[in-house]
């Protein structure tokens, strides 16, 4: 694990660094993305083909579960062909809160056929009678047949080769041009992308495959079918800038990981005293961050890494190694549809509570009660070609004690 400020780069300004992280806010005004968004309902690549209802209940009491995230998440620089886009989910009951299954997310993507299949269908659908367009044309495509869009991703790397991990906001001076896309709600027909919340990313937008070998027995629920959906927002993006310290840490405490608790060893210190440490320290480091970026409500990293909000649980063990301990780092579980690796993509942070819930009328006591959501995914993209595919994604879930907010 890399030191606590490793990711940040120095882009040579006197009072702030950038880091390759992008910070998403929620915003009442359209940024220009009709995909992206917190709140409110999800929309679909093909809305003839909405996913499977399993997908939208909570595996804890299986009831519906409200949007909390649809994120624009084509990525050109990795997945040139692919639309993408991420749905997170939650049960907003309380006897489920603090329940594995509660929060769910799961992958949507659209794959370009297989050439040789659309080959034989292109010639399949000629009609007799009707010109028969040049062999090449017909074949590879001509001019005007290109549907392709030139997005880009705010929360992704381009790959523009300004610096090794080069920062599609490299430029940073004025107010970003990456957009988040609006809210979207169903609608019948699909809308044309204007710039997408992958436009300001740089990560680039048929038939249902049934994840994880869940029979489908019924279609994704209406809107009426649905508890009330959370006040929607549009999504905007800006890279992470941090405040430059000066650097105050020792040799040795430098050399020590993000999570790593005092190893000083007293006679007078106990287990609890460390672990009651390094829990500490841990979220210390996490609100000093978002202290930083106060508004953010989500935080974007292909291949990235986690800020975590605990040191100590099961989801911290995935990524960190206790200090004084053996052992490599659990990761994130494969890809249950390919078997391949999963990455690090994005994570919600309690910003987002504060939006969705600021104008909703409700006891303290009430409420989410999680300190980041980690949204883990397969990092090959897996799909079937030529149809929309649905893959359930890890989720890993820091809760917190329910704190009185202002």
């Amino acid at each position: 694990m890399p030191p606590y400020d490793s990711d940040s780069s120095d882009d040579g300004g006197d009072d702030y660094s950038t880091t390759n992280v992008i910070l998403g806010y929620a915003v009442s005004d359209p940024s220009g993305d009709e995909i992206s968004h917190v709140g409110g309902y999800p929309s679909w690549l093909d809305p003839n083909h909405p996913p499977p209802a399993a997908l939208a209940k909570c595996k804890v009491c299986h009831g519906y579960m409200s949007l909390l995230l649809q994120l624009n998440a084509d990525l050109q620089q990795h997945f040139p062909h692919d639309e993408r886009r991420l749905h997170v989910f939650c049960c907003r009951k309380k006897n489920c809160s603090k329940k594995i299954g509660s929060i769910r997310a799961f992958r949507e993507v659209r794959k370009p056929e297989a050439r040789d299949k659309r080959e034989k269908k292109n010639l399949i659908e000629t009609k007799p009678g009707t010109p028969v367009p040049d062999l090449g044309t017909a074949l590879f495509g001509g001019t005007g047949s290109s549907s392709a869009i030139d997005g880009t991703n705010p929360f992704s790397l381009s790959n523009s080769g300004a610096q090794p991990t080069a920062n599609p906001f490299s430029s940073i001076g004025s107010p970003s041009t990456l957009a988040a896309k609006p809210p979207q709600r169903p609608v019948d027909e699909p809308v044309p992308l204007t710039e997408t919340f992958a436009d300001k990313l740089k990560i680039g937008s048929d038939r249902d495959v049934n994840p994880n070998n869940v029979e489908v027995t019924e279609h994704w629920p209406e809107p009426a079918s649905v508890p009330p959906p959370f006040t929607s927002f549009y999504l905007d993006a800006y890279p992470e800038e941090l405040d430059k310290e000066p650097v105050e840490l020792t040799k040795a405490e430098a050399s020590k990981t993000q999570y790593d608790v005092d190893d000083s060893g007293g006679a007078g210190v106990s287990q609890k005293d460390d672990f009651e440490s390094e829990l500490d320290k841990t979220f210390q480091k996490f609100s000093d961050r978002i202290a930083q970026n106060p508004d953010q409500v989500l935080r974007y990293e292909f291949k990235g890494e986690p800020l975590l909000y605990s040191g100590t649980d099961g989801v911290a063990s995935r990524f960190v190694v206790p200090h004084g301990k053996s052992g490599a780092i659990r990761g994130i579980p494969r890809c249950e549809r390919c078997g391949a690796q999963r990455v690090f993509e994005l994570q919600l942070v309690p910003g987002l509570i504060y939006e969705l819930e600021k104008d909703e009328a409700m006891d303290l006591e009430d409420g989410m009660e999680w300190g980041t959501v980690i949204l883990g995914t397969c990092a090959n993209n897996c799909g079937e070609p030529g149809t929309v595919t649905f893959q359930e994604e890890w989720v890993g879930v820091q809760w917190e004690e329910r704190v009185a907010r202002k």
